[in-house]
């Protein structure tokens, strides 16, 4: 929504697609065997009690390649420079919202450096409050000094601020 607010021509699909793309890849990666999300079965499924593996597609040094190839795929669709560094931006800015409220990444693999908090599984209240507030914020950003009806404003705060909450649910 804020890269939509700075560059209002770029494509929500570019948007979204750069945004997600890591999670794209981790999703493809899980699917075909290449990384793990399993659940350990100790308190039933949920974030807190996964066991994921995520080398390919949240690691640092796979992250380069996701951000210069979210880059690439928005220069080949628009063939516009400010819109390949907002599509990098927005794979980057996953990566390092990942880093304060997500699952343990590395630089390369289990047995490299660990990066980022692990909040999923240490202290999923504290991930999923700033997974919120960070949507609370980028609402902000996107409403701020435009026209909305409160019960779009209502709801656009509701989603991203509570959205987060129902994995505690789940």
């Amino acid at each position: 929504m804020v890269a939509k607010r700075a560059a209002p021509k770029i494509p929500w699909w570019l948007l979204l697609f750069s945004a997600f793309l890591i999670d794209i890849a981790m999703f493809t990666f899980v699917a075909l065997g290449i990384e793990t999300m399993t659940p350990s079965g100790a308190d039933g499924p949920s974030l807190a009690t996964q066991i994921v593996e995520m080398t390919f597609s949240h690691d640092l040094i796979p992250q380069i390649g996701w951000t210069l190839l979210a880059g690439a795929i928005a220069f080949a669709v628009t063939r516009r420079s400010d819109f390949a560094l907002i599509a990098m931006a927005l794979s980057l800015a996953h990566w390092l919202g990942d880093l304060v409220a997500g699952y343990g990444h590395f630089v390369f693999g289990p047995d490299s450096q660990p990066l980022g908090t692990d909040w999923y599984h240490l202290n999923l209240s504290a991930a999923l409050t700033f997974e919120a507030a960070l949507g609370v914020l980028c609402v902000f950003i996107f409403t701020r000094r435009r026209s909305f009806s409160s019960g779009a404003l209502v709801g656009l705060y509701g989603l991203f601020g509570a959205l987060p909450f129902v994995f505690f649910v789940i």
